[in-house]
């Protein structure tokens, strides 16, 4: 009866490629599971009401990923194409959100600027049709509607929560090491959230930190008034 010899090990070989493929997998996992867990926090604080996300800025997100993706998926399939399908996923949650009466709704010319530029950005993208082409048109798009967003955080950093995006960056970074296509088509958009989320993150962060601090030293005077006041009477 005749035998199958199967070359396992080092002697085969596919042994580079197939170890290599199981390290970019197991990254792109644990992308997809940090940026899944990134949305956990976000979406409870916009149901406490603590976090108010703008709908302008969400809604377009939401339609630039989903081109993200198409674009993504003409040019090849790649493991980085999984973070950006979880953060199309976590987008597509919060801006149902925010449409259905938790959204930041203060709306301002700037708002309606930034989701006109945006919206021709992706009308350009159904002309063009190429993928790399589409891919710079995303993200100048995603940067102009992020713009609602960074003027939300930084005139009330307590509408965001800097660890939702903190997480966002890690898993950008993680999908870009799981990346198995080193090409802009598949690299520039997450290289582009690293910093995004980031800015976000950081602006809140700060923001919280320094009102903190300012909260905290009037309350400090309030106390030595009050105190002063006591042993004065």
């Amino acid at each position: 009866m005749p035998t199958t010899r199967v070359i396992t090990g080092r002697s085969s070989p596919y042994w580079y490629t197939d170890r290599m493929l199981d390290w970019r997998l197991g990254v792109a996992d644990l992308s997809v599971l940090i940026q899944l867990y990134s949305g956990l926090p976000y979406i409870k604080g916009i149901i406490k009401g603590s976090v108010r996300p703008s709908v302008v800025s969400w809604l377009v997100w939401t339609v630039l990923q989903l081109i993200a993706v198409s674009a993504t998926l003409t040019a090849g399939l790649s493991l980085s194409l999984l973070f950006i399908v979880a953060m199309t996923f976590n987008t597509t949650v919060v801006l149902f959100l925010a449409i259905f009466g938790y959204g930041y709704k203060h709306y301002k010319w700037s708002d309606f600027v930034c989701l006109t530029i945006a919206v021709l950005a992706i009308a350009l993208w159904g002309v063009v049709r190429e993928p790399i082409a589409a891919i710079i048109l995303v993200v100048a798009a995603d940067l102009i509607a992020a713009i609602p967003t960074i003027i939300k955080v930084y005139k009330d950093p307590s509408s965001e929560i800097p660890i939702a995006w903190f997480l966002v960056t890690i898993a950008a970074a993680l999908g870009i090491a799981a990346s198995t296509e080193w090409d802009m088509v598949h690299i520039l958009y997450p290289t582009y959230f690293i910093g995004i989320s980031a800015l976000i993150g950081g602006m809140a962060y700060m923001g919280q930190r320094s009102r903190g601090k300012d909260s905290g030293s009037n309350k400090n005077e309030e106390i030595s008034r009050t105190g002063d006041g006591t042993q004065s009477t």
